[in-house]
């Protein structure tokens, strides 16, 4: 399988796929796939399914094909004379051999559509096609309402306004990584938007935080500059504005507003291919901006869903270390470098009260560094956090960090003791989404 985080022009011969439903908004998605595929130098794969809802029995399908095929050559000739290199295919449908197949099949680097005419209603009622391609392919999937304006672009006109939807997992880090790549066919000017939803509303939600309770000013300042620095892993900082909206309701709501603020052509969200009954189990934000934005937006799956047995070795690179400067919450220190034998970062945290010194903490930390870790490779770094709960702090500065183990001392506490003093490194491993390490106190 392909790794959907290749870059563009690592495989300059991977087709760009268009899929077609001969309507005035597929033609002009095609106009703008063809003019893709010539700044990359790739091949242009018209494609249109005979059934892409799924309706039709497939003992219809091959009259249909045969009745099709001329108006299929007939846009693959027309797209030739605006110079893309074409080839034309009839897919089947859904579910065995429609666009998403064949894009799958081509080992496509990206689909472009034309987003289907429903109106509002019907696409909150049934899914437009174009919207249930973007939500199963697992293949980037641009869906186009602005043709005219990107396909300007894509022929050498004003650098394209993206907005790229992000936050601190491996989904926003797919989006951004293939929104960078954006700059292969033309300029653009980047906008890196995250909703950070309040107490009530966060997966990692805080248990005794009151409801629409906001951050702190400076757990809100310190996510806004670590967004800041993961997007510059990304984008130059002249060409990039990154804004951090503190809001309770819906996160597309919200996140549209950032996108009209930034005035963008463009959006690019991550998303999780959900399929089946697992499809209505879970809220998507990708799937409602989808549905409600008035611009373009491009669907990036953040992975393809493999077997465990054939499932890649996860790497350790990054590790957060919380403590409380107590001899048994320390303990953990060494453990966590210890998962970085062949270098890598450590991040080792305090969570204080809002308004203590931070300095003569900062100096404690730093003196919990083991001396074996001044090694080649190592970057080790020291930061105290403001904040009232321990556990919601550690969970938040494990995502902003991008931590692949979050490393933790135990106390030890058990029974009525955990119970009514709580455990932060028990809220830890509930709440946070990372593998957790907890070390348990270690004998004399």
């Amino acid at each position: 399988m392909p790794n959907l985080a290749t870059p563009m022009n690592e495989h300059p011969k991977r087709p760009i796929l268009c899929g077609t439903d001969f309507s005035e908004q597929a033609t002009q998605a095609a106009n703008v796939a063809a003019a893709f595929a010539q700044r990359l130098g790739a091949p242009l794969l018209l494609v249109h399914g005979v059934d892409e809802r799924g309706d039709i029995p497939s003992l219809y399908w091959p009259g249909l094909i045969e009745e099709l095929r001329p108006r299929l050559g007939a846009e693959a000739e027309r797209l030739r004379l605006l110079g893309a290199k074409v080839e034309e295919t009839l897919a089947g449908g859904v579910p065995d051999d429609g666009v998403a197949k064949c894009a799958e099949q081509a080992d496509a680097r990206l689909i472009v559509l034309g987003s289907s005419g429903l109106g509002s209603v019907g696409r909150w009622i049934l899914g437009s096609v174009s919207e249930r391609i973007a939500e199963a392919a697992w293949v980037p999937t641009l869906v186009l309402r602005e043709s005219a304006r990107i396909g300007d672009w894509a022929r050498g006109g004003a650098p394209l306004r993206v907005f790229v939807g992000a936050d601190f997992t491996p989904v926003s880090d797919a989006a951004l990584t293939w929104a960078a790549e954006l700059r292969e066919i033309g300029p653009c000017e980047f906008t890196v938007g995250y909703v950070d939803r309040l107490a009530d509303e966060r997966a990692e939600q805080a248990l005794h935080a009151p409801p629409n309770t906001p951050r702190a000013p400076e757990m809100q300042e310190m996510l806004s500059y670590d967004l800041r620095q993961k997007a510059a892993g990304f984008f130059s900082k002249e060409h990039l504005a990154v804004h951090v909206l503190p809001a309770t309701g819906p996160v597309e709501v919200r996140l549209l507003e950032l996108v009209a603020e930034a005035r963008a052509d463009l959006i690019v969200i991550g998303t999780h291919q959900w399929h089946g009954r697992s499809r209505l189990r879970h809220a998507s934000v990708s799937r409602r901006v989808l549905h409600t934005a008035p611009v373009s937006v491009a669907c990036v799956p953040a992975h393809r869903v493999v077997s465990v047995k054939n499932a890649p070795l996860p790497q350790v690179g990054r590790v957060l270390v919380a403590t409380d400067l107590s001899t048994h919450g320390s303990q953990a220190v060494p453990h966590a470098f210890s998962l970085l034998p062949a270098g890598g970062a450590v991040r080792l945290v305090h969570v204080a009260e809002p308004g203590q010194a931070q300095e003569p903490l900062l100096a404690r930390l730093r003196e919990l560094i083991p001396a074996e870790a001044a090694r080649p490779g190592l970057h080790a770094e020291v930061k105290v956090i403001a904040h009232r709960h321990a556990a919601e702090a550690i969970c938040d500065a494990a995502e902003r960090f991008e931590a692949d183990v979050i490393c933790i001392g135990s106390h030890g506490q058990t029974g009525l003791a955990a119970t009514l003093l709580g455990s932060v490194a028990q809220a830890v491993v509930s709440r946070s989404t990372r593998p957790v390490l907890v070390v348990p106190i270690q004998p004399a």
